[in-house]
């Protein structure tokens, strides 16, 4: 019963601060996901825009 809950326990520790688990992930700080993160907000802008 204890090892049953500690794994729980384990896991729910995990899901809050283990790695991102989505496949294709842009990871970090890095040129490529920042970039892609102004493609997607510019995105949603121009489909905020087109709404109005």
């Amino acid at each position: 019963m204890a090892e049953k809950k500690k794994r729980r326990r384990g896991e729910w520790l995990f899901q809050i601060f283990g790695p991102p688990t989505v496949n294709g992930a842009l990871q970090g700080h890095s040129a490529e996901a920042r970039e892609a993160w102004k493609r997607r907000v510019e995105q949603e802008r121009a489909a905020r825009r087109r709404k109005a």
